[in-house]
């Protein structure tokens, strides 16, 4: 596969490799034949000699997906090898091999259940991130930290509410792919020309049959030329690399040189610079962010090739073969990849609190401007703050000794009241409460 071994993993090796790819196709056949043998369509013992067949040697992968060149794709040169491999073994049986089914019907078949061995691992990966993040979010829960909007300091929150925020994301992700196998995970069986004629009046039936077989939805009709099953999966697989990505990307910063409050788990040969000895680069994270970056321009164009003609497309569909390989390796890698930066992440709770004060006390001056309008009205307290906030610019003191050397401040605010607006314990305990909150929530 042309994909740099960075972005790929054992599994998704395992699912696209061409002897995977051949065992699905094999499947699909092994199973149209038994469900066909279940209503009495085929002899039983004909879908007998089909699954034996399927278990012996004699097909070759290489040479059946190497003849897709001239026959138009690989389910012509496999059909005919396996038709020709069954009756070797069973003169009589290999007639009913591939018993009215078309070449879409095994491709897009076994396109599915590649796909749905991709939900699988990535439900296992996010499984594993949440587990880390559910676990970071309580246990930093009361560890301040700057919120950062538009990349600067905003006002303070928590990590354990950052994880939570990190967390809420994974579980959407989550659900949205373990709801394909209900909604998208379609079997297809439509026959040449999507009404199953071969198959009538059965052929509602053995579709649904099929489907049950293959641990795959009946979409109880033809969805040869439209293509939203396809379009549904994928964009709930690059919803995932983009929550990935997000978190990995703030990682990213949280671990630049300048901040200092997270770095990557340290890992043998890892993450060092071929001139710069000192340096510790990000490994781990790099991968999400450069999935989702790929992922989305792989969506739209799976979106433009789902536009396809009358009962079966000339090239719209045949470009869905590279699109949902390179899709799901690259869910399967932002996924294997972000659980394991996050079961390894190392937290700074020291940097994180001495980062608070870098602005000299200003991170409190929401909380000093709230606390200020309840006593004297909005329109003076925002005036006040502002002057405040001047003062800290301009004179480079902190916050917290010029409001208390005001007695503007101080007349209207208790020390009492004050030491917990520097203290940042109301923002604190907010955050403190949000990252219990998520974390306790149930997974859905």
């Amino acid at each position: 596969m042309l994909i740099e071994p960075q972005f790929r993993t054992s599994v998704s090796d395992q699912i696209w490799s061409a002897r995977a790819r051949l065992a699905r196709m094999v499947a699909f056949e092994v199973e149209l034949a038994a469900t066909e043998a279940d209503i009495g369509l085929i002899p039983q013992a004909a879908a007998d000699a089909i699954r034996a067949a399927s278990l012996a040697d004699g097909l070759d992968a290489s040479s059946i997906f190497e003849a897709a060149r001239d026959a138009g794709n690989p389910a012509i040169p496999f059909a005919s090898a396996f038709t020709a491999h069954v009756t070797a073994l069973n003169k009589d049986a290999g007639r009913f091999v591939h018993f009215g089914a078309t070449s879409q019907d095994v491709i897009d078949t076994a396109h599915m259940l590649a796909l749905k061995a991709t939900r699988d691992q990535v439900l296992k990966d996010l499984d594993r991130v949440k587990s880390s993040l559910t676990a970071l979010a309580q246990r930093y829960a009361e560890t301040p930290i700057a919120a950062r909007t538009l990349l600067q300091q905003a006002t303070p929150i928590t990590f354990g509410a950052k994880a939570a925020h990190w967390l809420l994301a994974i579980r959407r992700s989550y659900a949205s792919i373990d709801r394909l196998i209900e909604t998208d995970l379609l079997v297809q069986l439509a026959g040449a020309s999507g009404t199953l004629a071969v198959l009538n009046p059965h052929g509602s039936t053995v579709r649904a049959g099929l489907a049950r077989r293959l641990g795959l939805a009946d979409p109880l009709g033809n969805w040869q030329t439209t293509r939203e099953p396809l379009l549904a999966i994928a964009s709930a697989l690059v919803g995932a690399m983009q929550s990935a990505a997000k978190i990995a990307g703030d990682i990213q910063l949280l671990a630049s040189t300048e901040v200092g409050e997270l770095a990557e788990g340290l890992r043998a040969g890892g993450g060092g610079s071929s001139a710069m000895p000192h340096k510790r680069n990000p490994v781990d994270s790099l991968v999400p962010i450069a999935a989702a970056h790929i992922g989305s321009g792989l969506l739209a164009s799976l979106s433009a090739s789902g536009i396809q003609e009358q009962e079966r497309s000339p090239g719209r569909w045949h470009a869905e073969w590279t699109i949902l390989p390179v899709v799901s390796t690259l869910a399967l890698a932002s996924a294997d990849r972000l659980a394991t930066l996050v079961e390894t992440l190392s937290v700074d709770e020291a940097r994180m609190r001495s980062n608070l004060d870098l602005l000299g006390g200003l991170l409190a001056s929401e909380a000093l401007s709230s606390a200020l309008a309840a006593k004297l009205g909005r329109a003076d307290a925002k005036a006040l703050s502002g002057e405040l906030v001047a003062k800290v610019r301009s004179e480079g003191r902190h916050l917290r000794d010029i409001a208390l050397s005001d007695p503007r401040v101080s007349s209207a605010l208790s020390l009492e009241t004050l030491t917990d607006i520097f203290e940042y314990r109301d923002a604190i305990a907010a955050a403190a409460t949000e990252a219990h909150r998520i974390a306790g929530l149930a997974d859905n």
